[in-house]
């Protein structure tokens, strides 16, 4: 009697411990998340820049008299990485103006670097929405940099995202 009492009292504890069979699924294309599409840029572009001199699916080269207009968009995520990208220097190196703007942030920044024809200064803001990185870099030689001081400004407060 004991033994079916005991039984009986194992086979009740016992049976409250089914366990649910979890599936896991594996397809062989691996998911990719649907990326937003980048959006239009507007820059007022100087008259002296009237075609584009290189063009690619994430940029633009607008070669000028002294200076050179590159328009670049990339992957958002890492600010460090897309400073980087472009001046060639970290952004720790770098005095980064960071500017809310109504639905993008803008990170201003410049810097110097030797080129083929001597030393070159350079500007540069990146928009950041997000999805996107939209990079506008102004380059020219430091000699005749300070004679387009004005223009580089005008170049770079125009660049919007609409």
């Amino acid at each position: 009697m004991k033994k079916l009492l005991l039984l009986l009292v194992c086979g009740m504890i016992f049976a409250g411990c089914g366990a649910e069979q979890t599936m896991e699924t594996v397809a062989d294309e691996p998911a990719v998340q649907v990326s937003a599409e980048p959006r239009e840029i507007y820059v007022a572009l100087p008259d002296d820049s009237v075609l584009p001199a290189m063009e690619s699916d994430s940029g633009t080269v607008y070669f000028c008299k002294d200076y050179d207009i590159s328009i670049q968009t990339m992957e958002s995520g890492d600010l460090r990485k897309t400073v980087e990208s472009v001046s060639g220097y970290s952004s720790e190196d770098l005095t980064i103006m960071e500017t809310a703007v109504s639905d993008y942030v803008r990170y201003d920044f410049v810097w110097s670097a030797a080129g083929e024809l001597g030393q070159q200064v350079c500007r540069a803001s990146i928009l950041d929405d997000g999805n996107y990185h939209y990079v506008l870099a102004v380059m020219g030689n430091a000699d005749t940099a300070g004679e387009y001081g004005e223009i580089w400004s005008g170049i770079l407060e125009s660049f919007c995202l609409v």
